[in-house]
């Protein structure tokens, strides 16, 4: 459990701190169609910081569920977990895609 809570940290701190750089408006590590496409850069890659923050937070969540639940069914209530935000930050994604393009 432990091995997953350290790799879900360590992701969760890449996350979160590509998500601040993209709320400040830091579009250098943005690439594809619609970014390419749109006319607000800075607008898109703010757009796209909050979803990305929300990820981490979430994959930090995750790490600390695997640790905190009994080991029997930790790992598949994280994982659980995981999924459930991954959809709902797709969906999010998808919108802000939308208005971009």
């Amino acid at each position: 459990m432990i091995g997953f809570s350290i790799m879900m940290w360590f992701c969760s701190a890449l996350l979160i701190f590509v998500s601040f750089s993209l709320l400040k408006g830091n579009y250098s590590s943005v690439h594809g169609k619609v970014f390419e496409t749109t006319n607000d850069r800075k607008g898109y890659a703010k757009a796209l910081g909050k979803p990305v923050l929300l990820i981490g937070i979430c994959l930090l969540f995750s790490g600390v569920i695997a640790v905190i639940l009994p080991k029997d069914y930790a790992i598949s209530i994280a994982v659980i977990f995981i999924l459930f935000i991954a959809v709902i930050c797709s969906i999010w994604l998808y919108k802000i895609q939308k208005r971009f393009s």
